[in-house]
């Protein structure tokens, strides 16, 4: 936006107040009169108000009546030549003044334009280099998590490793378990459904856990080599449910995760389809471990 510049009846009235003191009212004097303006614009209104005003009457000493006499009427013709001469030569100039005057406004009009432009560029620059750094600082916070994660990732490959080798150990127990497949065909039904409820409600979790006292309580008669084996069979399940708790919790952090632990549960259910003596329910595993008390089915509960 151009500034407020200076106008004509300020310049006039600045230069009838030189002429007031007596002074000449140049375009400096009237300048510093003002304080401040375009020299161009003061110049175009005080040659406006210059054009305005009546010359005054020169005051001619009295001529040497000789020296009239001798220069006569041909240096009246002189002068009277002179004098036009000079005053167009003056209007000339002032015209091209007046003209410059113009052009210079002109200029300084752009000028003020193109200071507004620079500084809107300057105010958008600054913006985009604020939007800037705050895009830098997010890739670096997203490079973090990322880094963050993988290292999650890498525990539960570590987790999951440490299981398979607790699993492996699991065949050498089947042997001792033979006498309990019976009774843990129930218990690992219920084992099952448990896990898969795992996100349930605490009642539920409660019935789950008072019955998997009821069968500890049926297999506390078990013999020295059985609860041995129970001892066992509790670790490696314990191994399992701690893979399986972290592996829940990485879900949304790696997919490859996921496709490992899927692998894992796919090769425990290959086992069990295989070996119907399956420990993958520690609860059940125990209850098979106490064989049925005298006069009671296999099976029944």
């Amino acid at each position: 936006m151009a500034r407020q510049g200076i106008t004509y009846e300020q310049v006039a009235t600045v230069a009838e107040a030189l002429v007031a003191d007596q002074l000449k009212p140049t375009l400096t004097a009237v300048r510093e009169r003002l304080g401040s303006g375009s020299m161009n614009t003061i110049h175009r209104h005080l040659s406006t108000w210059q054009a305005q005003q009546k010359p005054s009457p020169r005051k001619l000493s009295e001529p040497n009546s000789r020296l009239l006499a001798a220069l006569g009427a041909e240096l009246s013709k002189v002068a009277e030549e002179a004098a036009a001469e000079a005053e167009t030569a003056l209007a000339q100039a002032l015209s091209e003044l007046a003209v410059m005057a113009t052009n210079g406004e002109g200029l300084e009009a752009e000028r003020d334009e193109l200071t507004q432009q620079l500084l809107e560029v300057t105010t958008e620059r600054d913006t985009v280099a604020g939007k800037a750094d705050e895009q830098a600082a997010e890739m670096e916070r997203l490079k973090q998590e990322a880094s963050r994660q993988q290292e999650e990732l890498a525990g539960v490959r570590r987790a999951l490793a440490q299981a398979e080798l607790r699993l492996e150990a699991v065949p050498r127990l089947e042997d001792e378990l033979a006498a309990l497949r019976g009774q843990l065909a129930s218990e690992l039904s219920l084992r099952a459904v448990a896990d898969k409820a795992a996100a349930v409600a605490e009642a539920q979790r409660a019935a789950e856990e008072a019955a998997r006292q009821r069968a500890e309580t049926r297999l506390g008669s078990a013999e020295v080599r059985e609860g041995e084996a129970r001892k066992e069979l509790a670790e490696a399940h314990a191994a399992h449910q701690a893979t399986r708790e972290k592996l829940t919790e990485a879900v949304g952090l790696a997919a490859g995760a996921q496709a490992e632990l899927k692998e894992l549960r796919a090769h425990m259910e290959a086992k069990v389809s295989d070996h119907p003596q399956d420990v993958s329910s520690p609860a059940a595993d125990t209850e098979d471990r106490n064989p049925p008390p005298a006069g009671r089915k296999p099976g029944r509960r």
